[in-house]
């Protein structure tokens, strides 16, 4: 009797053993789809990565990266209902995870959902432990502006300072808020540290361009126009600088 129970015993553990290294080899096979994926991502190949994280979540469905990555992927090729679907399932698995959340945001802005997108950046924001919230305060920003709440988009902006003073894009947009509000000093100030911060960030120069035009500095609004053509030869953004230089000339 002693000896079935023990063969049963360990029969049973042995099953457990198996089950244990099937999982742990499932997983192991997720994570090798998953890197293959971001690197696909990070090359601007987002259908494969698409098919890569995929294959992922089906080896490992409860991994809320996956999840986030694949939205991301689906982000990046415009298909904002599949994404929306995957990052809201990243953050039903892991409450906390403020990337997903700014990533499900940045989701709902490309179908103009901008008080679903203020939630979900704020829900990104309300985790202490965020490690990037200059991110979901510069997204922020940025449906501040659209909404026309200038005001409420510097308040962001310089939230996103805060913590990153060294975020171009923060003081780009910030420049260009000013530059709006017809506040030249300060646009000329916010512009340049965004260049000095990212020198090939064509669109600070372009706003940088209008700040000097405005405050009648004519020979600097040239210099940044030029910049821009150097920076975006083919854009629309490079033929109005270039426009610009064309009446400087004149």
């Amino acid at each position: 009797m002693m000896r079935g129970l023990a063969a049963i015993v360990l029969l049973g553990c042995f099953l457990a053993a198996c089950a244990t290294e099937q999982i742990a080899a499932e997983r192991e096979k997720a994570d090798s789809h998953y890197n293959i994926g971001i690197a696909r991502l990070a090359s601007g190949d987002a259908k494969q990565a698409i098919a890569e994280f995929s294959q992922a979540i089906d080896n490992a469905s409860d991994n809320p990266a996956y999840h986030n990555a694949l939205g991301l992927a689906y982000l990046v090729e415009h298909r904002t209902d599949l994404a929306i679907a995957s990052l809201q399932r990243a953050v039903e698995l892991d409450p906390k995870f403020s990337d997903a959340y700014n990533n499900l945001g940045s989701a709902y802005v490309q179908r103009a959902g901008y008080d679903q997108a203020i939630k979900a950046f704020r829900q990104a924001l309300s985790n202490p432990a965020y490690l990037s919230p200059e991110q979901a305060h510069l997204n922020l920003g940025n449906i501040y502006v659209i909404q026309g709440r200038a005001a409420d988009a510097i308040v962001e902006f310089k939230r996103a300072l805060d913590v990153a003073p060294d975020f171009a894009e923060a003081h780009n947009r910030l420049g260009h808020v000013y530059l709006a509000q017809g506040r030249l000093e300060l646009a000329i100030a916010e512009l340049t540290l965004a260049i000095k911060q990212a020198p090939d960030l064509a669109t600070a120069y372009q706003s940088l361009g209008f700040a000097h035009l405005s405050a009648g500095e004519k020979d600097r609004a040239r210099q940044a126009f030029q910049k821009v053509v150097e920076l975006s030869q083919t854009s629309e953004m490079a033929a109005e600088a270039m426009r610009q230089i064309k009446q400087l000339s004149q």
